[in-house]
């Protein structure tokens, strides 16, 4: 198999290369003649990307072969920045910690009542493994959530922790607070600084 990857990038397939050295690296990740060649490979097809973003990710995925997952300088979802987003892309950055899989049967209706914003109701949902969400109250959620963005955000993204918000006067609960505790189970708090090309 190293012979073939080897053979493929020599030829200038580095994209057959890539894929042929991939289950060799899998296999046996301390094979450094592999990860070498297949970090070549990567290199090359970085290099002649039209699309930034194309090289970007190739040049990144042949640094991890050489060096290893290397942690971010900085954290592009701060809490700053996660405050800072508009009431639908916060719900956006939600969905995208949703467990696809755990919330399959899941059937979640929440309101979120924004008081700074105007009174400002948005509707949340949670059925066949999506997160949905829309301006306006719902007809019939299980829970309405209200209080400042701030305690919102907390809320919504650290279901866990709504009930200490709720207690310290900072949200306020109307409905079935265990709902908060089945969404805090379909959620993922993933580590951004995951291997894109090894084990």
């Amino acid at each position: 198999m190293l012979a073939e990857g080897r053979r493929a990038f020599e030829e200038g397939d580095y994209r057959w290369a890539t894929q042929i050295l991939h289950a060799l690296v899998f296999a046996d990740p301390g094979h450094t003649e592999a990860k070498n060649i297949q970090a070549d490979a990567y290199e090359q097809m970085g290099h002649q990307a039209e699309g930034p973003q194309w090289r970007g990710i190739f040049l990144t995925a042949a640094r991890e072969l050489r060096e290893g997952v290397i942690p971010a300088a900085f954290a592009t979802a701060g809490p700053d920045t996660v405050l800072a987003m508009p009431i639908d892309i916060l719900f956006d950055f939600a969905a995208v910690h949703l467990i696809g899989d755990k919330a399959a049967k899941a059937d979640l209706r929440i309101d979120f009542q924004f008081t700074d914003h105007g009174d400002e109701t948005w509707a949340m949902w949670i059925r066949r493994g999506v997160l949905n969400a829309r301006p306006g109250a719902s007809l019939d959620p299980l829970l309405t959530v209200a209080g400042p963005k701030a305690a919102l955000v907390s809320a919504l993204l650290k279901p866990a922790g709504a009930t200490e918000l709720a207690r310290a006067g900072k949200i306020s609960l109307d409905g079935d607070k265990t709902v908060l505790q089945t969404l805090a189970g379909l959620l993922d708090d993933f580590d951004p600084d995951f291997p894109l090309v090894t084990p």
